[in-house]
């Protein structure tokens, strides 16, 4: 199953080598360990610049979004075996 979401997330990050990390997410009050950073690239919406991650966990792929202007993560895609 896939669904396009714009859901406001949590996100547990770990910073290296000028690199973001998530490490677990919080959405619909569950918690989610990210297993697998699987792809990071960024796009530009009107004049700022954002960054997605594809990541999943045992049984799932989600398609992060990070503004870094305002701090804020969103979950825009899922994707489930369900």
């Amino acid at each position: 199953m896939h669904e396009l979401l714009n859901d406001p997330i949590d996100v547990l990050v770990s910073f290296k080598d000028n690199r973001v990390f998530p490490h677990t997410m919080r959405w619909n009050q569950k918690d989610y360990k990210i297993k697998d950073v699987n792809l990071v690239h960024s796009a530009r919406e009107g004049s700022k610049r954002v960054f997605f991650f594809s990541v999943s966990d045992s049984n799932n792929y989600f398609k992060l979004k990070l503004d870094p202007e305002v701090l804020e993560w969103r979950l825009v895609e899922l994707y489930t075996d369900g």
